[in-house]
């Protein structure tokens, strides 16, 4: 019982430091001066804010973590979703995950910042990573036993990161979006998705390839 509690006012606490960050960085367009004053504040000392987080960062990547692992673990317990193709378990994703974020938009616009320029890597960035790596493994582990994705020697092996490059163009598309109700948005993670997963599955260019092969072996 006393492991539940301490888990609950960890929670707790850590619920109201994200509320206070959320609230100083949008009003005053930057992280707190310091972790004395911001803490002070939030009416905790500096030594017990340490106890939860290790910087201001921390706070970021924990604030996404949260958003994102929500929205998955969400999706994936619906019953409709089981029943799924990949196509549509990606769509839904993304399709969810703008509508979470649309409560958060200012703050996602903040705090991207610096996210689309190749080769960045902040703390947030990673944290957003670090949950979406899972999630489109077994996105694309699951299109190879259905059969929806072609398992194409090496080349499989980058359907996992251009899944993550994908997600890059339609959250920095959606913050450019200024049609109504982000109607281009919805149209923009269509087309995504179905072009990124085309160029997954068998096509054309496979099969000239295979019969090339073929040929060459004939000759031989």
């Amino acid at each position: 019982m006393k492991t539940k509690s301490a888990s609950k006012s960890e929670i707790d606490v850590k619920t109201k430091v994200q509320s206070e960050y959320l609230d100083f960085v949008l009003t005053e367009g930057k992280n707190p001066t310091s972790v004395y004053l911001f803490a002070k504040s939030v009416g905790m000392t500096e030594a017990e804010f340490y106890q939860h987080y290790n910087s201001f960062d921390a706070i970021a990547a924990d604030i996404w973590e949260g958003l994102l692992q929500g929205t998955i673990d969400r999706i994936e317990a619906s019953e409709e979703y089981v029943g799924f193709s990949v196509r549509e378990r990606i769509l839904t994703f993304y399709y969810t995950i703008i509508e979470t974020l649309k409560s958060q938009r200012s703050y996602v616009s903040y705090s991207s910042k610096g996210w689309f320029k190749p080769g960045s890597h902040l703390p947030a960035k990673k944290a957003v990573e670090k949950i979406l790596e899972p999630y489109f493994e077994k996105l694309v582990n699951q299109g190879f036993e259905t059969g929806e994705l072609a398992d194409r020697t090496k080349i499989s092996n980058y359907y996992q990161k251009a899944l993550i490059v994908q997600f890059w163009f339609i959250l920095d598309f959606w913050l450019k979006d200024d049609s109504k109700e982000f109607e281009d948005t919805d149209a923009a993670i269509e087309k995504a998705v179905n072009l990124g997963l085309d160029l997954m599955r068998e096509n054309t260019l496979d099969k000239a390839f295979d019969f090339a092969k073929f040929l060459i072996g004939r000759r031989r």
